[in-house]
């Protein structure tokens, strides 16, 4: 009896140590959630600029104007330094008097294709009456940046027939 006390002690033990010594030698992830929120008038997003998912970008979709707004956020200053405009009304051409909007964000390992680097992740706005979601993409801001910085159509695909005005 005393002997399966002390193995069972030892066994745990062991677990305990091997645990601790990969905790040490495997670094933390650390938590990512974009997220989204709106109303009828407005959504907002957050978008992550790096892998890493430290640094993200916020946009405000206005749903009677189709106007998009973003900027990210300097880690170092704390303030918002560069800024993504783009009009998604004339992208989904709806023509109808009250679009319904709907933003979300996800993360994408685009390949870069020319001097500005992509961010790590994408904005996908759908518009119910045409039934499009279109995904867009952005630069990821560097000192080379300067002005306003356009946001991307990349694609987009049909989730529901036309619900009209």
């Amino acid at each position: 009896m005393k002997n399966h006390i002390l193995r069972s002690a030892m066994m745990f033990t062991a677990g305990a140590i091997t645990m601790a010594a990969v905790m040490y030698a495997v670094p933390a992830k650390p938590a990512q959630a974009p997220v989204a929120h709106g109303n009828d008038k407005f959504s907002m997003a957050t978008v992550p600029l790096l892998e890493t998912g430290v640094n993200e970008a916020v946009f405000v979709l206005n749903h009677l104007t189709g106007a998009v707004v973003g900027s990210a956020l300097n880690e170092r200053t704390g303030t918002f330094t560069h800024r993504y405009l783009h009009n998604v009304a004339a992208d989904f051409q709806t023509g109808s008097k009250d679009p319904k909007y709907a933003i979300v964000s996800g993360p994408a390992n685009l390949q870069s294709t020319g001097p500005n680097a992509p961010a790590f992740g994408v904005l996908y706005i759908a518009e119910l009456s045409s039934g499009n979601v279109i995904a867009y993409g952005f630069p990821r801001p560097t000192n080379r940046n300067t002005g306003d910085l356009a946001m991307v159509k990349m694609d987009f695909f049909k989730f529901a027939d036309s619900v009209g005005n």
